[in-house]
């Protein structure tokens, strides 16, 4: 091809035909500006495409640790309950009642202390390495990407609000009550052993901490309810984006980059139930 408008240029040039020549150059101009243009132009479609495929592996991942996160905590809500039913259980013997099976009354007392220095956090790896990479905005749908940033913003202050209601009461059981494993009651401890724990459970500030720590409970359930609520939502709103499910899965794009943090570990030690 070059050769052939070398040919044309010598041509015109031999003939003196300065005018033909002039027309012949502006078009070459012309030519490459089109050329140019239109390489632009699929680069630019190439990389929409890839973004939108960027996109929508962020939304999969969002979506894939919310489902994760919520049978996470779901699995922890029974546990919570059974904290609740525990400090109801506690209130009369520790404000004077006879109490029939010491051991039952401390294996009450260590269910009362679950969760009591931490607890299970929603799933919020993908979330922090979008905004952190700054590739939140290649989520084109606007409302999408506000009601995400807006749930994960809402539950980063409920997990603040409820570790601010961590009372003193696990720092006190923990104190009392030697255990084999937690959460459980050594073995092998006598029935005059047993008895001295109660006794001094029942010596110790413990009741004043039973109210604070049992609405701390029924605060915890009611956020991980209204978080489960939001996050169907959210879900729900994710798999509706349009124009998500004609991309080609087949394409091949760089991954997005990870920081390394591990999806269970946001869940802490308090997740297992523990009460330390």
């Amino acid at each position: 091809m070059l050769r052939l408008l070398r040919r044309f240029r010598r041509r015109f040039i031999e003939t003196s035909s300065f005018k033909k020549y002039a027309l012949y150059a502006v078009g070459e101009v012309i030519l490459i500006v089109i050329g140019v243009l239109i390489a632009v132009e699929l680069n630019n479609l190439n990389s929409f495409r890839v973004n939108r495929i960027h996109a929508k592996k962020m939304l999969e991942r969002i979506d894939g640790e919310l489902t994760s996160s919520m049978q996470r905590i779901a699995s922890f809500e029974g546990m919570i309950r059974r904290k609740e039913r525990a400090l109801l259980s506690i209130v009369a013997p520790l404000n004077g009642k006879s109490i029939d099976d010491p051991e039952d009354f401390i294996d009450d007392v260590l269910d009362s202390a679950r969760f009591g220095w931490e607890q299970p956090t929603l799933e919020q790896t993908t979330f922090e390495e979008v905004v952190s990479s700054g590739r939140l905005s290649l989520i084109l749908d606007t409302e999408l990407r506000l009601s995400i940033t807006r749930f994960f913003h809402t539950v980063k202050q409920r997990e603040e609000r409820s570790m601010s209601r961590i009372s003193e009461f696990p720092k006190i059981a923990y104190k009392l009550i030697p255990r084999e494993r937690e959460p459980s009651l050594q073995e092998g401890l006598s029935s005059e052993e047993i008895d001295a724990i109660v006794e001094n459970i029942l010596a110790s500030e413990l009741r004043d901490y039973v109210i604070p720590e049992l609405n701390r409970a029924r605060f915890m359930i009611s956020i991980w309810d209204d978080m489960r609520s939001e996050a169907i939502e959210l879900q729900n709103r994710i798999r509706s984006v349009r124009g998500m499910a004609e991309l080609d899965e087949s394409t091949s794009i760089p991954a997005i980059p990870s920081t390394g943090r591990q999806g269970p570990g946001r869940f802490g030690r308090g997740g297992e139930g523990d009460s330390e």
